[in-house]
């Protein structure tokens, strides 16, 4: 049997960048002016969090993607994709455990509403009219 060698060294990198990247307590932060869907913040695993320039002082925003790279770290890459995915097409983003865990500082009503606390500024976390959108 005939192997391609450059897909099992491409796997073995993936695999050895991403339980270094998992071992990092302090992720790089990137800022940008704007994010993809209009979030304020998410992370990219094995990559960093990356958060609207808007919202560089919000330690708030920072914890909430901190959780998420602490979720990434504790399941590992493809785990934690997986799971968060799962629940994100089954249940939604504002019911997914994934975000709810990370929600730490939220009231209860806008733990389970994040979306609506967003768009409408009664969540701790931010303000953004467009969110998701």
């Amino acid at each position: 049997m005939k192997y391609n060698w450059s897909i099992i060294l491409l796997v073995l990198l993936l695999v050895l960048i991403n339980l270094k990247s998992r071992a990092n307590d302090n992720p790089r932060v990137f800022y940008f002016d704007n994010l993809p869907g209009n979030y304020n913040g998410f992370i990219v695993p094995m990559v960093g969090i990356f958060i609207k320039s808007a919202e560089k002082q919000n330690k708030v925003l920072h914890n909430h993607e901190m959780i998420h790279w602490n979720q990434y770290q504790k399941l590992g890459l493809f785990q934690f994709g997986i799971d968060y995915l799962y629940h994100a097409i089954n249940i939604g983003y504002d019911k997914n455990p994934f975000e709810i865990e990370a929600r730490v500082d939220e009231s209860d009503y806008c733990k389970h509403n994040y979306t609506e606390c967003i768009r409408s500024g009664t969540s701790r976390t931010t303000y953004n009219p467009n969110f998701r959108k």
